[in-house]
Formats: structure tokens, C-alpha cells, sequence
């Protein structure tokens, strides 16, 4: 059995996670001063992926049910780094937060796709009819709780 729902919500998240991947590649490129100069590519792909994020983000949080403990920590790291010039010049101080949130992002939209992942599990071990008789019964079974 296949949930349509369900479906639209994983291909959401795994472009979002490809997406603060790449923005933290580019991020981690930054803040390595041994690494050579930043090029405008760099830069190009840098404010690419940003403005993905900053269009889609709060579309897919919204989706995932995930808006009030995302959506300020992703719009941190999001302001915090403009460039991956002005990410070489943060602060140690910036440079630990902008970490700490993009992995805070990172980490819940991946237990996120966890879950997701196991809902499909579930599903596909499922009949149609197992599953509808399933939903059938929850309807029942509230309508007959008692309400508190």
C-alpha cells in the first residue's frame, strides 16, 4: 500500500537534506582559511542553495508539522551566513551557533526521514483492506471514547 501524502512529504525532505548538505559543504569551505580563495562559482552556488532554502523552508517545515522548532533555527543559519565570504569572517562565537543550529536543523529533519522511511515500511507490509479496516476501526473506536 502507498500513501500519496506520504510520498510528497519524503521527496520534500530529501531535497531540503540535499540542500543544507550542499549549503554545509560550502559553509565547512568557508571556514577553512587554508583552503584557497572563494571563487565567484562558489559564491554563486552558495546564494543558490540559500535562496532554495529561503524559499522552500518554511513550505516544508509547514508540510512536516515541523515550523515551530525549525523555523527560527533554519532562518539563523540562513541570515547568519550571507556568503561564504562573510561565513570566513564570523566570530568564533557566530561560528559555534551557526554550527550548533545547522546541525540541530540537520539531525531533526533527519530523524524526520526516519520516520517517514518507517511509515513506508509499514504501509507496504499492508493490504488495502488491512489498512482500511485499520482506519476504520480508529473512527469507531473515538467517536465511541467517552470525551474527557
Amino acid at each position: 500500500m502507498r500513501d500519496r501524502t506520504l510520498e510528497r512529504q519524503l521527496r520534500l525532505l530529501t531535497l531540503q537534506l540535499d540542500n543544507w548538505k550542499k549549503l554545509h559543504d560550502l559553509i565547512t569551505y568557508g571556514l577553512d582559511k587554508a583552503k584557497p580563495i572563494i571563487s565567484s562559482e562558489q559564491e554563486r552556488q552558495f546564494t543558490e542553495i540559500r535562496g532554495n532554502l529561503l524559499q522552500e523552508t518554511e513550505y516544508v517545515f509547514r508540510e512536516l508539522n515541523l515550523v515551530a522548532e525549525l523555523s527560527g533555527k533554519a532562518m539563523n543559519v540562513l541570515q547568519r551566513g550571507v556568503s561564504v565570504r562573510g561565513v570566513r569572517e564570523l566570530t568564533n562565537e557566530d561560528v559555534r551557533r551557526l554550527e550548533m543550529e545547522w546541525n540541530s536543523v540537520f539531525t531533526k529533519l533527519g530523524v524526520a526521514q526516519g520516520q517517514l522511511k518507517a511509515r513506508r515500511k509499514e504501509l507496504a507490509e499492508q493490504t488495502a483492506l488491512s489498512y482500511y479496516l485499520k482506519h476504520w476501526f480508529r473512527l469507531i473506536f473515538r467517536r465511541l471514547a467517552p470525551a474527557h
